[in-house]
């Protein structure tokens, strides 16, 4: 009897275990969920974040030869060219990815996201090319105000550059 009841504990603990262990989102499963307006979870924004930093790595070689400036005739500058058409055109999850998180803020993202994001924000093809700008790493800034409206400033709630802040 005592066997069989250790026997029954492992074959517990071993589905629990397999349950705790579930596989993260891939990135077919990200992008279905950003298509379809589902709420992203810190997880899918670091899946996404992956995605285009694999991107960007494999990327600036590309762009370090096209701002070189190499003749835009040279071999190295047409085969960098082609070699960004055609990785732009494999990942077919690039652009779905750069808008969600550029529409992300800080607080959506999550601290270790955004950092992630700030290391590799000198990369050409990531997605937020300013990762250090306070709106970002500050989630009571909402925006910037770059340029104000020459009429119908009725809805403004501050005039000249700078940050638009919540109102608490």
């Amino acid at each position: 009897m005592k066997k069989i009841m250790t026997i029954m504990m492992v074959a517990i603990l071993g589905i629990v275990m397999a349950s705790c262990t579930g596989k993260s989102a891939s990135a077919e499963d990200v992008a279905a969920k950003v298509t379809s307006g589902q709420t992203l979870s810190e997880a899918d924004y670091t899946v996404m974040i992956d995605y285009c930093i694999d991107y960007a790595k494999k990327a600036q070689p590309y762009f370090n030869v096209l701002n070189s400036g190499d003749a835009t005739d040279s071999k190295a500058y047409t085969n960098a060219v082609n070699e960004l058409a055609n990785m732009a055109s494999s990942a077919v999850y690039l652009d779905t990815f750069r808008k969600a998180l550029d529409n992300a803020d800080a607080a959506q993202l999550g601290e270790k996201n955004v950092q992630r994001l700030a290391e590799f924000a000198n990369l050409e093809a990531m997605p937020i090319a300013d990762i250090s700008d306070s709106s970002m790493l500050n989630p009571d800034v909402v925006g910037d105000v770059v340029d104000m409206p020459s009429s119908d400033s009725s809805k403004v709630i501050a005039t000249g550059a700078g940050e638009v802040v919540k109102a608490n």
